[in-house]
């Protein structure tokens, strides 16, 4: 059986960034099952995977704009540090969750503390980030009606 639309896959994989550090990994843990052709993982490692079969070995380069996007300024802004909530302590780095325009959850990074302000990044941590995966195939199954309809592999 072939990876395609509405077929669940099971992949070990090894991200690395441009320096060649290890980002994610399944190494250690159970694969990661994904549903094709449903945007469950990034488009350009889903485009490279495409027609493979169980035993298949990819090393993919996907560029940001078939990854996380490319890096956008506006998405970076300052808030006064009144609007947090008085238990936390800004310090850059730290990772909160704001409440986007929309009402959805938006996770934001602190990039800079100043005396009153803080500066926060809504951009994906890899954004505009070139993204190297080595990747095996492991398993590979139709879908289920159940997991087409919901858009994700069911465990």
């Amino acid at each position: 059986m072939k990876i395609e639309k509405d077929t669940v896959a099971s992949i070990d994989y090894t991200l690395k960034d441009d320096d060649g550090e290890i980002v994610d990994t399944s190494e250690g843990r159970s694969p990661l099952l994904y549903l094709h052709g449903h945007d469950n993982i990034v488009p350009g490692l889903e485009r490279a995977l495409e027609g493979k079969v169980v035993g298949d070995v990819v090393d993919v380069v996907v560029a940001p704009a078939d990854g996380y996007g490319e890096y956008d300024e506006s998405r970076t802004f300052e808030i006064p540090k009144t609007e947090l909530p008085e238990n936390i302590k800004p310090e850059k780095g730290l990772e909160l969750s704001m409440q986007a325009p929309n009402g959805a959850s938006m996770p934001v990074v602190v990039t800079k503390v100043k005396l009153n302000t803080i500066v926060l990044d809504a951009n994906h941590p890899l954004a505009g980030k070139n993204l190297h995966f080595h990747v095996e195939v492991k398993e590979i199954r139709k879908a289920k009606k159940e997991e087409r309809a919901h858009g994700h592999p069911h465990t």
